[in-house]
């Protein structure tokens, strides 16, 4: 067991509370969060305590739960107080809420502070958004909230999760949203989610190729510069952007959960979502068991089809 040097984390993604996929404005057919009820959206002296112990944060990138626009003023209210302690924030949202949600939720924060809002559109086709969200997505109003954002200067982010029905929206997505003022894209395309759903089969290596393919394209045509890592066993033992979620020596972007008894937090984001004793009480030291460099998320094996060696292919539009 080796205990964790706090100081050494830099970033956190924080869950505020654990109302989970009753409370979400989308039902998403592959959700993780099926599992997590409840009615706890956290309070602001768990936030202070949050800073206290991770005293050296650049970044809190607020998830809320499971939306940012569920509960904006807490929300809002948290950022504010990362940003007095000079620490940036960032946001995840299903855009859902629009102009209106974000305006509340970024009521008196300065641009500066904001490092990105990200958005989960999976499709620029109405009616497939309806089909992937689960819900009749309201994709005039998202958008007209992004441009919104673009317009008053906060960075925006496009983060669609992929599938066997919409894994070839990758070149439309890029195109739609960058003509907009949108500079980063970030398809996540690794689930973990255990499903049988024809349209949300897990990508083949051959797909996730062809995703890598198209965005090469859209590069091209716009003659921008787009990163792509390369994510099957290629890539190399050195590649940044593998699994090294096991690792505590590697992995400093943290996932932190506010809950009823107190406040806690896991080095291994996705896992924790399936095993609750990956969670460490903040307040006390934090030690874990040390693992070697993996090819793959060893919990991919159980739950996915394909061993995912990478979650997101990050793109940054220039």
């Amino acid at each position: 067991m080796v205990e964790l040097d706090i100081n050494k984390i830099n970033l956190i993604a924080l869950y505020t509370g654990n109302r989970g996929y009753g409370s979400c404005p989308c039902k998403c057919p592959c959700c993780s969060q099926k599992g997590v009820e409840g009615t706890y959206q956290g309070n602001l002296g768990q936030i202070e305590l949050l800073l206290d112990r991770f005293s050296h944060l650049e970044q809190l990138y607020l998830f809320g739960n499971p939306d940012p626009v569920v509960d904006t003023d807490f929300c809002n209210a948290a950022s504010k107080i990362a940003i007095d302690r000079g620490v940036h924030v960032s946001y995840s949202t299903s855009g859902i809420g629009g102009r209106k949600k974000l305006e509340q939720l970024l009521n008196g924060i300065d641009p500066q502070y904001v490092d990105y809002i990200s958005f989960s559109i999976d499709s620029v086709d109405k009616e497939k958004m309806n089909m992937l969200k689960g819900v009749k997505y309201p994709f005039d109003s998202a958008v007209d909230g992004i441009k919104w954002a673009n317009e008053n200067g906060y960075k925006t982010k496009i983060q669609p999760t992929l599938w066997s029905s919409n894994y070839m929206d990758a070149y439309s997505i890029i195109e739609y949203f960058s003509k907009m003022g949108t500079k980063w894209f970030s398809f996540h395309v690794g689930s973990v989610e255990t499903n049988n759903i024809p349209t949300h089969m897990h990508l083949t290596p051959e797909q996730m190729k062809n995703v890598h393919d198209q965005i090469d394209e859209v590069a091209k045509q716009y003659d921008s510069r787009i990163v792509c890592p390369v994510i099957y066993p290629s890539c190399g033992d050195n590649n940044v952007h593998k699994w090294y979620c096991m690792n505590p020596k590697e992995c400093y972007n943290w996932l932190v959960f506010l809950k009823e008894n107190g406040v806690y937090a896991t080095h291994v984001p996705i896992m924790s979502e399936f095993n609750e004793k990956l969670c460490f009480d903040i307040t006390k030291p934090i030690y874990v068991e040390e693992y070697n460099h993996q090819d793959y998320c060893p919990m991919s094996e159980k739950t996915a089809k394909t061993k995912t060696l990478c979650r997101y292919i990050a793109k940054t539009w220039n």
